[in-house]
């Protein structure tokens, strides 16, 4: 069997029902070990809904009572029984229905329910755990799981649009307050076109010359590294395109006088 889509505690379902099957000497990794396996990796709130822990107590104590035998295999080497195989079956036929993208050890559980003629199948119903009351349990705790990581997935998005917004108010202030200061000065064109092409030969060295990895060589990232990039970021567009304004002036000063 592979596994790649099982969630981890699916995974550690699956590996600790290998470890009660070998514990009692089973050959097999029958429906109850599964189910076993599930009681102990399964989320806890579904644990605590379910009340599973009761249940996981009475089925292990009847399993060692009817122990038979010493098994001789380790964990890793026991098979699956049928019954087990279409369990796995059955739970990704169940992720299939309730939309997820991962087999969790809900879906194992609701594997479990569908393997009706096992005694991890009726012991779950005579705890009143049916497949139905699963299936709503788990599609809702499934939901409430999306609901969150989109709201933090909106409000992440919402932080750095709010972020870049503020970076450009904050450079065409900027820009306008140069543009003021240089409009202002009595400074002639011709050195303003001085200043501009100074400036402009600047920007082409440094995007030339610089350090193209500058973000990459601050290394592991932290709060005051990012507020780096963020300044940095913000006054390079300033330097980048504040040539434009010298030039201009100049251009206008040197036509106009």
């Amino acid at each position: 069997m592979f596994f790649d889509r099982y969630t981890e505690d699916a995974q550690r379902a699956v590996a600790m029902a290998k470890e009660e099957a070998a514990n009692i000497g089973s050959p097999h990794i029958q429906a109850e070990h599964l189910l076993l396996g599930i009681a102990r990796a399964v989320e806890p709130d579904l644990k605590e809904l379910l009340r599973l822990k009761e249940l996981e107590d009475t089925l292990r104590a009847d399993l060692r009572a009817n122990a038979q035998s010493e098994s001789r295999q380790t964990p890793a080497d026991l098979p699956l029984s049928n019954p087990g195989k279409r369990i796995l079956a059955y739970a990704a036929e169940e992720a299939v229905r309730l939309n997820s993208p991962g087999i969790g050890s809900g879906h194992l559980l609701l594997g479990v329910l569908r393997e009706s003629e096992s005694i991890a199948s009726r012991l779950l119903i005579a705890h009143n755990v049916d497949l139905a009351r699963v299936r709503q349990i788990v599609g809702t705790l499934r939901t409430h799981e999306d609901t969150e990581q989109s709201s933090r997935s909106i409000g992440l998005a919402s932080r750095i649009k709010r972020r870049h917004w503020i970076g450009i108010a904050g450079q065409l202030t900027l820009i306008v307050l140069q543009g003021v200061i240089v409009g202002n000065s009595t400074i002639t064109g011709r050195h303003l076109l001085v200043i501009a092409s100074v400036w402009f030969l600047a920007v082409l060295a440094w995007m030339k010359l610089g350090p193209s990895s500058f973000f990459l060589s601050l290394g592991k990232q932290n709060r005051a590294k990012t507020a780096v990039i963020y300044a940095f970021g913000w006054f390079y567009q300033v330097f980048t395109f504040g040539w434009l304004l010298p030039l201009s002036i100049g251009i206008y000063r040197v036509t106009v006088r």
